[in-house]
């Protein structure tokens, strides 16, 4: 069955209603300058710990260095570090080496050495690359790129860009992705929609 994570939450009641519509991972987007779901380390632990035992909190971040992401990691107790292409496969492997979390390392399924990071990361994010900011567009790429990544890799793959209640069946059936990963596509206004997050949540749990 493929896994949902519902990113860019920004408060209790963003948490409550994705907590609450049955998804397997939340996600923080910490210290990104210029994302509008940004949270500092100190408000993102503050919601972590209340997710659950059984649900993976994520927490997105741009690492200058690996110091810098070791220091996001103890600040906010995240279970799993998503790092947002700040950092190169040696990079990843020394953060892999030095905590306990899993780290997701996010790529452009294009990108010709993007099959690197497989030998250092727990799982690798596929995501549109866009005015030269990895993630945060809200639009789709090739989804067959991601697709043949999938295939050549050894660890599971998460498809992100752009999905929504719409599109997510016809994602998941041309990837199998081991996860999908929505945020603006389940937003009404710029919040997190209650409905939007269940209808998305349901189309995916429907997938065969």
């Amino acid at each position: 069955m493929t896994r949902i994570k519902v990113c860019g939450l920004c408060d209790g009641r963003d948490l409550d209603l994705a907590l609450s519509s049955g998804v397997d991972a939340v996600g923080f987007v910490v210290e990104i300058a210029g994302s509008r779901h940004r949270l500092s380390a100190e408000e993102a632990a503050s919601l972590i710990v209340s997710v659950p035992v059984f649900v993976q909190s994520v927490a997105v971040i741009q690492p200058s260095s690996v110091h810098d992401a070791l220091s996001l990691a103890e600040l906010t107790g995240a279970d799993v570090l998503q790092v947002q292409g700040s950092l190169g496969p040696l990079e990843i492997a020394a953060l892999r080496s030095q905590v306990s979390a899993k780290v997701i390392a996010a790529v452009d399924p294009a990108y010709p050495q993007a099959t690197d990071f497989a030998s250092c990361a727990d799982a690798l994010l596929v995501d549109t690359l866009h005015a030269g900011m990895l993630g945060g567009s809200g639009r789709v790429h090739d989804w067959q790129a991601s697709a043949r990544l999938a295939r050549q890799i050894p660890i599971p793959l998460i498809l992100a860009g752009g999905l929504n209640v719409g599109n997510v069946a016809a994602a998941v059936r041309a990837v199998r992705p081991y996860a999908v990963d929505v945020s603006s596509g389940v937003e009404q206004d710029g919040r997190k929609d209650p409905k939007l997050v269940r209808e998305f949540v349901e189309a995916v749990r429907l997938c065969r």
